[in-house]
């Protein structure tokens, strides 16, 4: 990441100050950061998995709140059973291509589809997982349509492992739940954020008034914007629960908090020296072994799960 010159910096921690310093400045900065924050992103998709050697197809679906979403199914020869896999926020189901490679040749089925407001799906906000989870409820809806006698799990990538615990009265029923760099709750989400980056200091102090605009943006209130409290939900799914020893922004504390307040079956793995997002890029074998093992095991020798 470039170096930001300190003098830049506070020449724009001072403008900012300057516009706060009125009530419709005040109002303009937060309700810019806010509709900014939760804005629709843009980037498309530029590999799909033809890149990667895979054969697959295109699929769509309606969600229950009428988005039309788009994705791919990535079949191997003789499938075992499924995957669900969902992407991070600014990003779309090409994330999840390294993840469906190594899932794909173990013989399982991979379905991701690009949520809300991101890749080729409709919608024209996001919300840090939270209406994402309604994506979630209609992809395993599909999933536990198209082949009901097969057993499947659910991966989530930041975002998506978010949606996945606010979709947990769908999730539960996984045989198997993997939530990848997943954040605590969305307050702590963003003071994370500008830990690891240079910013005007001001954005620190906005903070509340940013949670109000954005509980106000998505009609959801900060305690329901917390993956934490939704996680024990997620029972009596097997939940595997993995970050980075060095991710920023879903911090190995948090993650640790987060595990003990599961109900069900589960692990906790530390990725060394992994960031965030990239478990898979820097655990090489150890994180392919972690992963394949803990689906091996509750989706054909031990699962106390049965799909709804």
């Amino acid at each position: 990441m470039s170096q930001v010159h300190p003098l830049t910096m506070r020449l724009a921690d001072w403008s900012l100050r300057a516009l706060t310093a009125t009530r419709p400045g005040h109002l303009l900065l937060t309700q810019s950061i806010s509709r900014w924050l939760t804005s629709r992103s843009y980037r498309k998709i530029r590999r799909t998995p033809d890149a990667l050697g895979l054969t697959w197809e295109p699929a769509s679906l309606l969600t229950e709140d009428r988005y039309r979403l788009q994705g791919w199914i990535v079949t191997p020869p003789r499938p075992r059973g499924t995957v669900a896999l969902f992407h991070g926020i600014r990003h779309n189901r090409e994330q999840t291509l390294t993840r469906t490679a190594l899932l794909v040749e173990a013989g399982y089925r991979c379905v991701a589809f690009d949520h809300r407001a991101h890749g080729d799906s409709q919608g024209r906000r996001s919300s840090f997982g939270y209406h994402e989870g309604r994506d979630v409820a209609a992809v395993l809806q599909l999933i536990r349509a198209r082949w009901p006698h097969q057993p499947h799990a659910a991966l989530g990538m930041s975002m998506g492992a978010a949606a996945l615990c606010y979709a947990a009265a769908h999730t539960r029923f996984c045989h198997a739940v993997i939530l990848e760099s997943v954040y605590q709750d969305i307050v702590s989400a963003w003071l994370n954020r500008l830990k690891g980056r240079p910013h005007p200091p001001i954005l620190r102090a906005l903070t509340p008034d940013l949670v109000k605009v954005c509980e106000w943006l998505l009609e959801a209130t900060v305690d329901q914007l917390s993956p934490i409290n939704w996680i024990a939900d997620l029972a009596p799914a097997p939940l595997l629960l993995l970050t980075g020893t060095d991710d920023a922004h879903a911090p190995p504390a948090e993650a640790e908090r987060m595990f003990n307040r599961r109900q069900g079956p589960g692990e906790l793995y530390l990725v060394p020296g992994a960031g965030h997002g990239n478990v898979l890029e820097v655990g090489g074998a150890p994180y392919r072994e972690r992963l394949l093992s803990f689906l091996e095991r509750w989706l054909f020798q031990a699962s106390p799960n049965l799909a709804a």
